[in-house]
């Protein structure tokens, strides 16, 4: 793994910080929560007691405290916003809540609303009815079979009883029954009762419009089929309900002077049921310029909301655990989900204490955008800023690894080529002046070079030091042979000074051999570049090889122009007489040495083939090094591993390079020298 990929790595880690700043936001938050359930805990405790001061606002009989119960009668009367249309259709009532199931011991069914204005009540009903029995013309109420609805109402003169009927579906009025003086009914037409009879597929719908004047506190509704086969309802002869639960007027106003921005106020009796809302969860703007939410912070944020139970759609009643705790005494506050199953609502309810009993309560809501907008925008910064922290030390991190690894680039390289071809050492290196652990480790590799030098000197000038030495004890051994074998000697003492004089020419030629290198690069210092035909050069010397060499087999490619270079003739005779010397020695006896030299873009390539056992890839890089030997087989001569160093320092010398390869058909070996052209 490269320094940079690891300096990078370390820099992520910076990425702890918008970590710690989402644990910290997850704090605040929770902190705000508490603060704001506080907040909303007070200001409904504080609304709950302003009410309890004036019970007459709140409640249309606060000394009426019974227990409501749909399967008695009792029936909750929705506030209406307008007037709707008497059309048989509830729609224009924006209620969401369904109509209530009537009680029946038969299979026929029906279901009943109301809902009031400031001047009537209205009343909604849906009969499943297949079969529609009309009114008879001089009906008889109590005689007649025929489809109709029974109402009951209390007022304040006593029990008043009406019924609709029709003959055909449209606009009707209510009708009520009367003993005349003969002791026969009559019946008599109420028109201020006003209700539309709609005939449906499945029965029909009744929609009634009743002036407050006539209605109590208590109403009894009560379907009857015509055909006999059934009723739905409560008749006000067996039935101890029928009581109507209003809102109250006028405490919606009332509520608006106490809630601010961004709350709902809702307060119910001590049934939970609605009398009274106002304001709204959505927070206002008369601006129109809200500051865009960060949204996708939520993300790292998200609250658990799995135990959270989400707001009923029920228009009469409220859920939760707030409402129940508040009307038995006790303040509440409760997280609830939205409608939409993702926006969080705050509610929380206060008593309404009235004379020492729990009258009703006070439910405040507030939607959990401020509190999130509050989060937001503090969390905002802390993201903003802590990322472009972590870009920054990222960014100085990943320049910084980029510069050491350019440093260290630099060192690297310097080292590779800190012994070059030529076997000079350099012994400069490249971020030695530094200050850091680079210049340190710089410095180490220039006093590991100077050793190096120290010591290849030492190497390359041993040679030479040896051949002097050895020189004057080896000719006071060659003189002491001379001087024995002037001497009469057996011939058994002959054939040992035979062997003597061998060795002392062996290592006569040992010494000027291990001289040889020095020489030529002493030679090489002090030779003078002309401008020669290489041409001629190889036609004169392959000549002289033929001469010297006849048991070999020689051939000779040439160009037909003239071939110019700029070097020393002696030096690439040498350079020739190596080469050849060692094509001879590896050929094979039937085998041929093949002299080439061919133009190749701008150099000359000069290229000595021969038959004969190819190079060991593992040797490739080793042939031109000095006192390097690779042979079979043994001769007179000794050999030292110098003549292929030689031609290696002479083709630099030039300005070209030696190569050596194996032929493509295995037959041999080719040796290349380049040499650029004038």
């Amino acid at each position: 793994m490269s320094i940079r990929l690891q300096l990078l790595i370390v820099a992520l880690t910076t990425l702890v910080l918008p970590w710690a700043g989402c644990q910290y936001a997850r704090e605040l938050e929770t902190a705000l929560r508490s603060s704001q359930e506080q907040s909303l805990l007070a200001s409904a405790g504080t609304m709950a007691n302003a009410l309890s001061a004036q019970p007459q606002r709140v409640f249309r009989d606060p000394s009426d405290s019974q227990t409501f119960s749909a399967a008695a009668g009792d029936l909750y009367v929705f506030p209406l916003v307008t007037q709707p249309l008497l059309d048989g259709y509830r729609e224009d009532w924006g209620i969401s809540a369904e109509p209530t199931p009537l009680p029946t011991a038969t299979r026929y069914r029906a279901r009943l609303q109301a809902g009031s204005t400031e001047r009537y009540l209205y009343l909604y009903l849906e009969v499943d009815d297949a079969h529609f029995d009309a009114e008879p013309n001089n009906v008889r109420p109590n005689q007649d079979p025929f489809d109709r609805v029974n109402l009951t109402l209390q007022g304040p003169d006593g029990r008043a009883r009406y019924f609709f009927g029709t003959d055909a579906p449209g606009l009707i009025a209510a009708q009520s029954a009367i003993k005349a003086d003969e002791g026969t009914d009559r019946v008599v037409t109420e028109p201020r009762i006003q209700a539309f009879w709609l005939q449906t597929a499945a029965g029909y719908h009744l929609e009634a419009r009743i002036p407050l004047s006539f209605v109590g506190r208590r109403l009894w509704v009560e379907v009857i089929d015509g055909r006999g086969d059934g009723e739905a309802g409560f008749s006000a002869d067996s039935s101890d309900g029928g009581r109507l639960f209003f809102a109250t007027a006028g405490l919606d106003t009332l509520l608006d002077s106490y809630v601010g921005d961004g709350t709902r106020a809702t307060v119910v009796d001590a049934n939970g049921l609605r009398l009274g809302t106002t304001g709204t969860t959505a927070p206002k703007n008369p601006s129109g310029d809200a500051e865009p939410e960060p949204i996708w912070y939520r993300y790292f944020l998200g609250a658990d909301t799995a135990d959270m139970p989400q707001v009923s759609s029920s228009p009469d009643r409220l859920n939760g655990d707030s409402v129940p705790a508040a009307l038995q005494g006790h303040p509440h506050a409760q997280w609830m989900l939205g409608r939409n199953g993702r926006d969080l609502l705050l509610t929380a309810a206060a008593p309404i204490v009235i004379d020492g009993h729990v009258q009703g309560a006070v439910i405040l809501e507030q939607a959990a955008d401020q509190l999130l907008a509050l989060r937001d925008r503090a969390l905002a910064r802390l993201f903003n800023l802590t990322l472009l922290a972590t870009a920054t030390a990222v960014i100085i991190m990943f320049a910084f690894a980029t510069w050491i690894s350019l440093r260290i680039g630099r060192l690297r390289t310097a080292a590779d080529s800190a012994v070059g071809s030529d076997g000079k050492i350099q012994l400069r290196m490249p971020e030695s002046s530094g200050a850091d652990e680079i210049g340190a480790l710089a410095r180490g590799f220039e006093r590991l070079l100077g050793r190096l030098n120290e010591h290849t000197q030492y190497l390359r000038t041993l040679g030479g030091k040896l051949s002097h030495e050895l020189r004057t004890p080896l000719t006071i051994v060659r003189s002491s042979l001379d001087n024995l074998e002037s001497e009469g000697l057996r011939d058994d003492q002959l054939r040992y000074i035979t062997r003597a004089r061998e060795g002392t020419q062996r290592l006569q030629s040992i010494l000027s051999a291990l001289g040889a290198a020095a020489r030529v690069e002493e030679s090489i210092k002090q030779s003078d570049r002309v401008n020669f035909d290489l041409r001629d050069l190889l036609q004169s010397a392959v000549a002289a090889y033929r001469d010297g060499f006849p048991n070999a087999r020689f051939s000779l490619e040439l160009p037909e122009n003239p071939c110019f270079v700029l070097g020393a003739p002696d030096l690439l005779v040498q350079l020739l007489d190596k080469l050849i010397e060692n094509a001879v020695d590896f050929c094979t006896p039937d085998g041929s040495i093949v002299v080439r030299l061919q133009r190749v873009q701008t150099c000359y390539a000069l290229q000595i083939e021969n038959d004969g056992p190819l190079i060991p890839p593992q040797l490739m890089g080793s042939l031109f090094e000095s006192l390097f030997e690779q042979r079979e087989g043994q001769d007179d001569k000794p050999h030292f591993g110098l003549g292929l160093y030689i031609v290696r320092l002479i083709a630099e010398f030039h300005g070209g390079t030696a190569v050596a390869a194996n032929r493509e058909n295995g037959s041999g070996v080719v040796f290349t020298i380049t040499l650029p052209m004038i």
